[in-house]
């Protein structure tokens, strides 16, 4: 006589519904953020083809000068204007805003207001203001996020990880970088590691690419040509990487500092649009430090630029980034790190040349570009695989990368004065 087989019990059946919850969770949570970036890709690409006669990319990419030349002034003078009046009326008249690391940790993101701070955001970006704009999209998707594990009462730790996740899907999805973006929902969000919350934040950033690559596309952020590695870059990498990790040290000192005196009330809607309108002045003569950075990563990557200029520009985008966000205006430093990294990197590649030729100038752009993110987000790991995708260089570059981003971040941690016993690679500041 054979047994039969005994009935699942009751913390068995628990266990299968938790894990149903949590997959359906997953799932829903991925689309829904992949559908913000969609809306938010959506926003900036009409406003660019509006204002800058461009069907999609960045705008400026491979535009000298505009034209007319009173273009910048004017839009990015108008997007202070319009930043500044929203900024204003959310913060006297809606509830307040949580970040993304609040968010995370249990605080309520608001819908409305949330949306509101978003589209401002990218609006900003698109009418050419010089912030990066990988905040809106970790913020409208961590908002979305905390809605959604709310519906399926999970316990907090799930839910914590579901909304890391999405913010870093956020990020994943607009510019086509999942590894990076679940790196960043683990390495920096999560500061932790563990193989369920990998799992769900990979499922989680793949998801939303995939459902934004209608507008974003499926390609690399940059295009590169066949790189080779050789001695004369592995030497260049190693020097690099301490002066990148000052640089960044610096970038973000100035750009915490001057955020200590952000303008509050009535004086936001003096100072921003001020500031926008002499940035926007600035753009009108070099019109690569406009925008996110992007424009100007690509003259770094595709040496386009004589070497002085690339200095000049990559001082003009330290410039313009801080001042924008020290007067009040909300985003990010990412991208107009790896553009300064970049035009940096590239610039060295000239003068390297007399020294030791061979170093591939856009390797060395890229090598740089990866050791200034990575002490600017004080975040290595995300660093190195958001420059990775950005590029679609593979393995190609990781030993000169990570020559550069040690010594970066070495010198970054020396010259905030904290020693190398102290090394923490994850910090959860908001880059």
């Amino acid at each position: 006589m054979t047994a039969e087989p005994l009935a699942p019990t009751r913390p068995h059946r628990r266990a299968v519904l938790a894990l149903s919850k949590l997959g359906l969770a997953t799932l829903i949570v991925g689309l829904a953020t992949g559908l913000a970036v969609l809306l938010l890709v959506w926003i900036v690409h009409s406003i660019e083809h509006l204002v800058w006669g461009h069907d999609e990319g960045p705008f400026l990419d491979g535009l000298p000068l505009p034209s007319p030349w009173w273009l910048p002034i004017a839009t990015v003078g108008g997007a202070g204007v319009v930043a500044a009046l929203g900024w204003y009326l959310l913060r006297r008249f809606g509830r307040t805003l949580a970040t993304v690391e609040q968010g995370v940790d249990g605080a309520r993101m608001p819908w409305w207001e949330t949306l509101a701070d978003t589209v401002i955001q990218v609006t900003s970006v698109a009418l050419g203001a010089s912030i990066g704009k990988e905040v809106a999209p970790r913020e409208l998707s961590a908002m979305a996020g905390s809605k959604i594990v709310g519906w399926f009462g999970l316990d907090p730790r799930w839910r914590r990880i579901l909304i890391a996740s999405a913010a870093g899907a956020g990020l994943a999805a607009v510019y086509n970088v999942p590894l990076a973006g679940a790196l960043f929902a683990t390495e920096i969000l999560l500061a932790q590691f563990s193989v369920g919350g990998a799992v769900v934040a990979l499922t989680v950033s793949a998801i939303a690419t995939f459902v934004a690559r209608p507008l974003v596309g499926d390609g690399s952020l940059y295009e590169v040509p066949a790189l080779e590695v050789n001695a004369s870059l592995v030497v260049a990498a190693i020097l690099i990487g301490p002066l990148m990790g000052w640089g960044a040290t610096s970038f973000a000192t100035v750009t915490k500092a001057l955020g200590r005196f952000r303008p509050k009330g009535w004086k936001l809607l003096v100072v921003l649009p001020l500031t926008f309108a002499a940035v926007g002045l600035l753009g009108a003569f070099f019109p690569l430090i406009l925008g996110n950075g992007r424009a100007l990563a690509t003259a770094g990557v595709d040496l386009s630029q004589p070497a002085l200029l690339l200095l000049l520009l990559a001082l003009l985008k330290y410039v313009a980034t801080t001042i924008s966000l020290g007067s009040g205006a909300i985003g990010g430093t990412l991208q107009p790190s790896v553009a300064i990294g970049a035009a940096l990197g590239a610039a060295a590649a000239a003068g390297w040349a007399l020294i030791w030729p061979g170093a591939d100038g856009t390797a060395l752009a890229i090598v740089a570009a990866a050791a200034f993110l990575a002490s600017n987000m004080r975040a290595p790991f995300t660093a190195i695989a958001l420059i990775i995708e950005f590029t679609d260089t593979g393995f190609t570059l990781l030993l000169p990368i990570f020559l550069a981003v040690a010594g970066s971040l070495a010198a970054s941690r020396l010259s905030s004065g904290a020693g190398l016993r102290r090394f923490t690679p994850i910090d959860p500041a908001r880059p």
